[in-house]
């Protein structure tokens, strides 16, 4: 049987970048100057064009770059290569969706949003986000957010916790945290128009960003970015990615090199001038004003 890569050449992919489990390489069948839009799955050769919002299987992808006029023609292709579009089919991966949990969760929220107010969040910009303080559960104590997804439902919650204690971890969160894209609910358009994305680590670093007047920051949830952060920053294909994590300098250095990491990650999937590393000042944009917030900006 043929390799997928080996089929890939054959139609007029070059520079075909062996990225683990896909290839990624730049489109041919339309314009593009992203090396790594499209990505190929190397077991199944299903395909996903990220800039594009394209994607099918490897018969597809062949229709599509030989021009061909049906389907039926470009599975014939594929035939002629001995390869079985049923065995293919048969290995594609199964998709495993997120939890989605019911809006009546909200209905257990406390509309108390006193803490984010004395941190200077206007009570109309934290209203926007739907969360509340849990006087139950395991979220007991916390200012819950509900991590909506691009359908607008509820994936998972993230809790800043409330109360005085050193033992119980600023942040906490539930669902699948590698899932999600947030706030993209909210500022996918503000993103698609600045062309401009700021990574942050949590929502206190985004809520001091979006008062300040910069609404385009996407939360990492941690010091690392996902895969699938990866895959909208591909679609998006934004002028800029400002890597903003945590300025850890007089600390642990923790953010700091965890922001190196994530340059040294993006690069592989975005040309090295769209990358730029910008720590806050301060520790974190939740500790700047707005002035402070507006020179780190400027600066």
């Amino acid at each position: 049987m043929s390799e997928i890569k080996d089929i890939l050449g054959e139609i007029g992919y070059s520079n075909i970048m062996d990225n683990g489990k896909e290839y990624r390489m730049r489109p041919i069948y339309r314009d593009s100057g992203n090396s790594t839009s499209l990505k190929v799955d190397k077991k199944s050769g299903h395909f996903i064009d990220f800039s594009a919002n394209i994607k099918g299987s490897l018969s597809d992808l062949v229709k599509l770059t030989l021009n061909l006029k049906t389907s039926k023609e470009a599975v014939k292709w594929v035939s002629q290569k001995g390869i079985s579009t049923q065995t293919y089919s048969s290995q594609k991966p199964e998709i495993k969706h997120p939890k989605i949990y019911s809006l009546e969760y909200l209905d257990k929220l406390i509309p108390d949003h006193s803490y984010w107010v004395k941190r200077g969040v206007p009570l109309d910009v934290i209203e926007l986000f739907r969360g509340g303080i849990a006087n139950q559960g395991r979220m007991k104590g916390r200012y819950v957010f509900p991590i909506f997804n691009s359908s607008k439902s509820i994936v998972g919650f993230s809790g800043r916790d409330l109360l005085p204690s050193p033992t119980r971890p600023k942040w906490k969160h539930f669902g699948e945290k590698s899932k999600w894209k947030y706030p993209l609910h909210l500022n996918y358009q503000e993103i698609k128009q600045r062309k401009k994305v700021i990574l942050v680590e949590s929502i206190g670093d985004m809520l001091s960003l979006w008062n300040a007047g910069y609404k385009h920051s996407l939360i990492t949830f941690g010091v690392d970015v996902s895969v699938e952060l990866i895959n909208v920053l591909l679609k998006i294909d934004p002028d800029k990615i400002f890597i903003c994590l945590n300025n850890d300098a007089n600390s642990s250095q923790a953010g700091n090199i965890a922001a190196e990491k994530i340059s040294t990650k993006l690069k592989k999937y975005f040309d090295s001038s769209q990358i730029k590393i910008k720590l806050p000042t301060k520790n974190d944009f939740g500790v700047m004003d707005k002035n402070e917030i507006n020179n780190w900006a400027n600066g």
